[in-house]
């Protein structure tokens, strides 16, 4: 067996991942570690907080081909936990299937890496709250975020406006004995895309999960589920580079089918990323984020309190294309007459 790592590359801003080679088998290194100060404006909580927010160690697998992989296990907080870990068989640029723990693709937000977005948080994220914007309704109701499970993704070559696809079954939200004759839950997602114009791509989302209803006589196993289903459109124009760039997402359906309650959620990120401007500090990327979150239906007032606008305005400085030090503000504006509160946040990423 001979292992071997390729020369280090030249000093630039795309840096290649480390390669380990094991025989035909090619290993690529990365991960990332995210360390966050931050503060609440909720008098029950401390003022600040400094934490460790994320350390991934991300590894990609290829064996050949046709055979891939992913395995992404986060060290921060007091356990382990793994993010992804799934196999890749590519058929073609057309047809390619993952199996394994991966994110549902749904919308375009939460698929978005953390190393490269804008933001923070992709959420409204205040100690002693527990707000609904637009990220926590839909990755909160496991619409959207990471599951196990089996999807079909393809890139075909030569189809009109360069479309997109990926469609999965997933185990679902719900886990583990689901009624009396042990229903399975299950969970359908897909997302199409396409290209209108060179800069901008175009994408819209459907994801249909189950909800568990009333538990039985000794309130252990829930008797009925019932279907619920999200729609999502997103856009985006730009790249993770200089320049302007603009990421939106609307998104809408059932809060809770078994009280008739619906949720509608819409956020937005516009950076600007400046061109080289020094030797310490490489870019500026000013930007601002709107979430919003509303329900409607049979809404309690507990959760009629917890609605909301999220503003985000910041201020990112970039050391090198992905090393940078992220300024935030986050407010958050209740739709009732539930008070204002705020969090700043600085946080330092390191990636690789």
């Amino acid at each position: 067996m001979l292992a071997t790592f390729p020369a280090p590359a030249a000093p630039q801003e795309a840096v290649a991942e480390p390669t380990l080679r094991v025989n035909a088998t090619e290993i690529t290194i990365g991960g990332r570690v995210q360390t966050q100060f931050n503060t609440s404006s909720v008098d029950s909580v401390p003022w600040s907080e400094l934490i460790l927010q994320r350390a991934r160690l991300e590894t990609a697998i290829k064996v050949s081909e046709v055979v891939s992989g992913r395995l992404q296990a986060d060290f921060a907080g007091d356990r382990v936990s793994v993010k992804d870990a799934y196999l890749r068989l590519q058929f073609s640029s057309a047809l390619q299937v993952m199996a394994g723990r991966a994110q549902r693709p749904f919308g375009i937000l939460t698929q978005t890496s953390s190393v490269l977005a804008p933001v923070a948080e992709r959420g409204a994220l205040i100690r002693g709250l527990d707000p609904l914007d637009q990220h926590n309704l839909v990755e909160g109701l496991g619409y959207s975020g990471r599951d196990v499970g089996v999807q079909l993704v393809g890139d075909p070559k030569g189809v009109p406006l360069g479309m997109r696809y990926a469609v999965g079954y997933f185990r679902g939200p719900l886990r583990g004995r689901t009624g009396p004759q042990a229903d399975a839950p299950k969970q359908f997602v897909g997302r199409v895309s396409v290209a209108p114009l060179s800069r901008m791509r175009l994408g819209a989302s459907a994801s249909l999960r189950d909800f568990r209803g009333a538990l039985d006589a000794a309130d252990s196993i829930p008797t009925t589920l019932r279907g619920g289903t999200a729609l999502a459109l997103d856009a985006e124009y730009g790249a993770f580079e200089p320049g302007l760039h603009i990421l939106g997402e609307l998104a809408w359906g059932d809060y809770d089918p078994f009280e008739n309650t619906r949720f509608f959620g819409a956020q937005s990120w516009l950076a600007f990323r400046t061109g080289r401007i020094g030797r310490v500090v490489a870019h500026l990327e000013p930007m601002v984020r709107v979430s919003y979150g509303d329900l409607s239906g049979r809404v309690p007032a507990t959760l009629a309190r917890r609605q909301g606008t999220l503003l985000t305005p910041g201020l990112n400085l970039y050391f090198d294309r992905l090393n940078r030090l992220m300024l935030n503000y986050d407010a958050w504006l209740p739709a009732s007459g539930a008070p204002r509160e705020g969090s700043f946040k600085a946080m330092f990423q390191l990636a690789f």
